[in-house]
């Protein structure tokens, strides 16, 4: 009796799980989209010039020259340097284009410079109408 009530728990819970899930809201599949990261020395002149009067401020914008579509994600003013930026997501489907970066810490704390840092990430890719979502 006691396998039989087991069994019929375990059905339960996995007929359960299979009804559980997250539905797209009617947006279609994403897609990877490829990017190249900027160099510094690369990233046009105007938009060095609003990258660096902005710095010291958190930065979700998007710029575009000619055919291309730059994704710029700051993080505005860090107390030390050792900050990078990873690219965890670049996508789109039928309506968005999404850039998702994060910020990581300094690995080793001992020997970082106390002057502040501005990490930012500037991304290339081609020129889209699609919304740009950058988190």
């Amino acid at each position: 009796m006691k396998k039989g009530t087991c069994w019929l728990l375990c059905l339960v819970f996995l007929l359960t799980l299979c009804g559980c899930g997250t539905s797209g809201g009617g947006m279609g599949e994403r897609a990877d989209v490829e990017f190249t990261v900027v160099s510094v020395e690369e990233v046009p002149q105007e938009l060095s010039e609003i990258l660096e009067k902005n710095k010291a401020r958190e930065i979700r914008m998007t710029y575009q020259d000619g055919e291309e579509l730059y994704l710029i994600r700051g993080y505005g003013e860090q107390k030390t340097g050792g900050y990078s930026i990873s690219v965890v997501e670049c996508s789109e489907d039928e309506e968005n284009l999404y850039f998702l970066t994060q910020l990581i810490g300094p690995e080793d704390p001992e020997g970082l410079s106390e002057d502040p840092s501005y990490p930012y990430l500037v991304a290339k890719t081609a020129r889209t109408d699609k919304n740009v979502e950058i988190d």
